[in-house]
């Protein structure tokens, strides 16, 4: 047994050496998250994102969306220091761009915004974040192509996929 404990204390040791290079590690990418998250506030098309939306400017958006999540929320919780993880950050990043997806409608310039801040985003993340991947289902496109009723999309009548052509307005 007494050969055993020395070998138990090395693991232990080689454990806690690892433990603080992995914090040392998650605290380096979760600066980086920072600083891609205040990169990304800069960004000209960013500006959809930059604060909660209230209700002056979409009356329903908290009957629409469950979850709200804004970069300056973002930016809070980066600074009391709530995300643990790159995966964190990047869970509320996709909710962002979920809300925005989910709220406006097809073709609308917020949509437009999206779309150039999350390829902003895939890029800074490949740049500064090379061991981290984002990833994000994109909804279902409208079914029903301008001047086609509901009925007449590729033969589908199905309520469910009927659902994606309702679009919500943005209020201005």
């Amino acid at each position: 047994q007494q050969q055993n404990a020395p070998v138990a204390e090395t693991n232990i040791d080689e454990l806690v050496l690892q433990t603080k290079k992995m914090s040392r590690r998650q605290a380096l990418e979760l600066q980086k998250c920072e600083e891609i998250l205040n990169k990304l506030v800069k960004y000209r098309f960013s500006w959809p994102f930059r604060e909660p939306v209230t209700t002056e400017e979409a009356e329903d958006y908290f009957e629409v969306i469950s979850s709200p999540m804004d970069f300056q929320t973002m930016q809070s919780k980066c600074s009391c220091g709530s995300y643990r993880s790159v995966q964190d950050f990047l869970s509320d990043m996709k909710q962002v761009f979920v809300n925005a997806e989910q709220y406006n409608q097809n073709g609308s310039y917020v949509l437009t915004c999206l779309e150039k801040t999350e390829q902003c985003l895939i890029d800074m993340i490949h740049k500064h974040l090379p061991g981290h991947t984002y990833m994000r289902r994109k909804r279902k496109r409208s079914l029903v192509q301008p001047g086609q009723e509901f009925g007449e999309a590729d033969g589908d009548s199905d309520p469910e996929a009927l659902e994606y052509t309702k679009g919500r307005r943005r209020r201005k």
